[in-house]
């Protein structure tokens, strides 16, 4: 027995001289959540929900009230710290952890200020990552910029993204029975909407345009390798000396913007300006034709 005490005394881990097995060491407890913390992790994943909605159009409330506004209402989301921008026209904020919108996760995002019943929100997503997300009819998916990033433009009235249409007569001394095509190209994508006018026909019209900023030109049906702008160019008495429709200052042959409100029709957009492929090789290429 003496030697077994010794034995004991430097092995403290065995729990005697005859070769019983360790004591098993006990498991931790289990972490417990009171009921505030269970109350606070709730609140927090509805507020995280609510976001989500919002970014994709689903709160107009919250879309139309004042920057300040919604910075205070943003301050009661866990993780989410916003800057206004310096000219005060965006509202630039991070998320963490990131927030799943669709198929893509969100560590940032900006709140434009509402226009003309519109008001922007720019996601680090593309639009078909976003798609699923958007409540139908709440809005539009645009990309934002050549990084990847996607415009969101939530309708706060009815009707606010509904289409509009560019509407003219092309001036071409060509064949009087060719046909014309017509094209919009919007300014932010590049997206060219066409048509085509019939046999001997001058007068266009182009529908279904997004509310945005467009270029407009023309190709005779019998010179495809014409252009006729809608620019800065009108011809005097039937010449040729590139002067401006306002004094005598020689124009730039450069493609007048055209601004299409939602939902009405800009009518008197005449391209005139004729010019070879060559000399127009800085205006936009329309899609080939089917």
């Amino acid at each position: 027995m003496r030697g077994c005490v010794a034995i004991f005394g430097v092995t403290v881990a065995l729990a005697g001289c005859g070769g019983g097995t360790p004591a098993p060491v006990p498991a931790p407890a289990p972490a417990t959540t009171t009921p505030a913390e269970s109350a606070a992790n709730t609140a927090n994943d509805a507020t995280r929900a609510w976001l989500a909605r919002a970014l994709t159009c689903g709160d107009r409330a919250f879309l139309t009230i004042s920057q300040a506004e919604q910075r205070e209402r943003l301050r009661q989301a866990d993780g989410v710290t916003c800057t206004p921008e310096s000219d005060n026209t965006a509202l630039r904020c991070a998320v963490v952890p990131a927030l799943r919108i669709g198929n893509a996760d969100i560590g940032w995002f900006v709140l434009g200020a509402a226009h003309s019943g519109v008001a922007p929100v720019i996601l680090p997503a593309p639009p078909d990552a976003l798609r699923n997300a958007m409540p139908a009819g709440a809005g539009e998916l645009a990309s934002g910029t050549d990084l990847g990033d996607t415009r969101v433009e939530c309708a706060l009235t009815e009707g606010a993204l509904a289409p509009g249409a560019i509407a003219g007569v092309v001036t071409h001394p060509g064949d009087p029975e060719a046909s014309v095509r017509v094209c919009a190209f919007e300014l932010n994508d590049g997206v060219a909407t066409c048509t085509r006018t019939a046999r001997g026909e001058r007068a266009y019209r182009i529908e279904g345009l997004s509310r945005g900023d467009y270029v407009v030109l023309a190709i005779p049906g019998e010179a495809p390798d014409a252009r006729i702008g809608y620019t800065d160019c009108v011809a005097h008495d039937g010449g040729d000396d590139d002067t401006k429709d306002r004094g005598d200052l020689p124009c730039t042959h450069e493609l007048r913007i055209v601004a299409v409100p939602a939902g009405k029709t800009v009518d008197a957009i005449d391209p005139a300006d004729l010019r070879t492929l060559e000399a127009a090789a800085s205006w936009p290429q329309p899609p080939p034709t089917e």
